[in-house]
């Protein structure tokens, strides 16, 4: 194991800009969470001014370059010896391990860490090569890039930087910059084009709602290309965006390759810390008007408005299902809902999930899972996937892809490339989009979209276009029961069997009851308890009467309540509604309005809710339990 010598200095405040500026020449990385919510965003930034080793992800393995003494001799150190025989392409080593097996041959550390960025198509690194059924290979491009720094400038929580210089013991630190990566002049490019003309946003999203009604999708999100000639050097349009926008997750990127990326995104995705995970998903944008009850106003009409609430319910209800087969059972639980956020043109809504990491899952596992998040693609991901590449104009580059920072101690930063330049060529690229739901406004969805751009285009100096009961005691006061989980279909199948967990509900496919979502299967003889859309189907094949309606994803159910009259909050995913209860079945839960919500009769019970949804509470959580038991009695 490596132990790396560190050294500390104060760093001027002057001393940052023309380090940043200096990125325009080099290759190298900012990472910087400039502003959020107090208690939820940890602000700090990391500027990687000199990388010692460069490491190249691909989907069939990595590769890894020095490009300073320092890099060349820890690539010749003993230590790495065995890492070494790792990198490569093609030997059926993943990117990521590669990754994770080079931090860990160092002493942990805050200040020995990897960062940079993946886009994104990064999502196949989580793939294995019989899982990737593009095989990429051969000159294909990197899915990432990462840097080991070995002079770094950081600055705490309380906005004072400092210089870090790493080393080996016996090597001497190298004071010189590192080599241009500019290159030869630029070819240039041809005129840029949007992907699509005015209209052609709210047209996609008319196409989307019509795939939305017809493919089990409980939501998607699209986005689309605009392109502008730019002079300004993207160092000096990055320095006025972050003056002008401070953002929970500012970026700027060198490759290396004729690339400069950079950005200020709302979205600060992942953070990682003493083995917990934390996640802080956006949805919901609406202009931040002037002064402060202009910005009043503008908070007002985000959190009048039902669809940006729903649509941010499924991205964190979605999030929890990616997060959930990391985390320890139970652990996993929303702490903020609809948090508000105001940045310099916007205001957002932000969610906050935590949950504590199982042994043997760290920070790249939890990168692996929410790559390409869902918030940014839909649910469930591979359907949105495939209406992705259906229904859009262009390739989505790094737009969706991950800004990253693993340290060697473990901890983590990871932010959604969002609100982001890549430029090349004097081309500067902006790509925008939106979570669409079965009742989303083509002409709202292109508006907004276009509105992302004009924090990025102004900073070229371009204008644009425009209550608990005994039902929810503790589940480790409650006896431990076993159930088997039929969930074959369900986009939330993980996060259901989270839930059961919680509930202390072992899932044992030999047990006597049986939850099931998704496709309802077929009847058998054993107690069963049905949930969501498989609660409809089921009440259905008993003679109830039911219906179709417009998907309602992501609603939150407030003001239910339990037979006993206690209140409770409840999510709903649900493409059925229940005209009315059947004969002979007792109503043990309803809604504001009085429709029933969990039912059962004999060895059978119906929730027509999501008891596992982050907006389902104990008491709903806890109608699950009581409903299991309830059948299991008749086993």
């Amino acid at each position: 194991m490596i132990r790396l010598d560190v050294r500390r200095a104060p760093c001027p405040p002057a001393d940052v800009p023309p380090a940043l500026a200096a990125l325009d020449g080099h290759e190298g990385v900012y990472f910087g969470v400039d502003t959020g919510i107090a208690g939820l965003h940890p602000l700090q930034a990391t500027l990687a001014t000199r990388p010692a080793l460069r490491l190249a992800l691909f989907a069939d393995g990595a590769e890894v370059r020095a490009l300073t003494p320092l890099g060349q001799a820890l690539l010749a150190h003993q230590a790495l010896a065995g890492w070494r025989s790792r990198v490569g392409r093609g030997r059926g080593e993943g990117a990521l391990a590669i990754a994770r097996a080079l931090l860990a041959c160092f002493e942990p550390s805050a200040d020995v860490l990897l960062v940079g960025a993946l886009p994104f198509e990064a999502w196949r690194l989580a793939l294995s090569a019989a899982q990737d059924g593009a095989s990429l290979r051969g000159n294909d491009p990197a899915l990432g890039v990462l840097y080991l720094p070995e002079h770094l400038l950081r600055r705490n929580a309380e906005g004072h930087w400092t210089s870090v210089q790493l080393g080996l013991p016996g090597l001497p630190a190298e004071a010189t910059p590192p080599a241009s990566a500019a290159g030869s002049v630029p070819p240039v490019a041809a005129e840029p084009a949007d992907d699509l003309p005015a209209g052609g946003y709210a047209a996609m999203v008319e196409r989307a709602l019509a795939v939305l009604r017809e493919r089990p999708l409980v939501s998607l999100t699209l986005s689309a290309s605009y392109r502008r000639r730019v002079e300004l050097p993207p160092s000096q349009a990055f320095a006025r965006l972050r003056a002008a926008n401070p953002a929970p997750a500012s970026f700027f990127l060198n490759d290396g390759s004729g690339l400069r990326l950079f950005g200020a995104s709302p979205d600060l995705q992942l953070v990682v810390a003493n083995g917990e995970v934390q996640a802080l998903p956006v949805c919901g944008t609406v202009a931040r008007r002037p002064g402060a009850q202009g910005e009043a106003e503008s908070l007002r009409e985000l959190f009048n408005e039902e669809v940006d609430a729903a649509a941010l319910a499924v991205c964190s209800d979605a999030l929890r299902n990616d997060l959930a087969p990391l985390c320890e059972p139970g652990s996993l639980r929303l702490l903020d809902r609809r948090r508000p956020m105001s940045l310099a043109t916007v205001v957002h809504a932000v969610d906050r999930l935590a949950g504590r990491l199982r042994e043997g899952c760290d920070a790249w596992d939890a990168i692996a899972a929410t790559a390409a998040p869902v918030m940014l693609t839909g649910t469930p991901r591979p359907q949105a996937l495939q209406a992705i590449a259906e229904l859009e104009a262009s390739p989505r580059g790094w737009y969706g892809g991950m800004v990253v920072q693993v340290a060697s101690n473990g901890d983590a930063l990871a932010g959604t490339i969002l609100r982001a330049a890549a430029v090349r060529d004097g081309i500067a690229e902006v790509r925008t989009g939106g979570d669409l739901l079965a009742d989303s406004a083509p002409p709202r969805e292109e508006a907004e979209s276009r509105l992302k751009t004009r924090s990025v285009w102004r900073a070229f100096g371009l204008e644009t276009d425009a209550a608990t009961n005994a039902t929810a005691a503790a589940p480790g006061a409650r006896r431990p029961l076993a159930v088997q989980l039929q969930a074959e279909g369900d986009p939330f199948a993980a996060a259901l069997a989270d839930c059961l967990a919680g509930l202390n509900l072992a899932i044992d496919p030999a047990a006597d009851v049986v939850v099931v979502a998704g496709r309802l299967a077929s009847p058998g003889d054993r107690p069963r308890v049905f949930v969501g859309d498989a609660a409809y189907e089921a009440l259905a094949a008993a003679g109830a009467a039911v219906e179709t309606c417009a998907p309602e994803q992501g609603r939150a159910l407030e003001g239910s309540r339990c037979a006993d009259g206690v209140r409770f909050s409840a999510g709903r995913y649900a493409r059925h509604r229940l005209v009315a209860a059947p004969p002979g079945w007792t109503v043990h839960a309803v809604d504001a309005g009085g429709a029933p919500l969990a039912l059962a009769r004999g060895p059978l019970a119906c929730l027509l809710y999501r008891p596992d949804s982050l907006l389902s509470d104990d008491t709903a959580r806890g109608l699950l339990r009581s409903l299991v038991e309830e059948v299991g009695a008749l086993a």
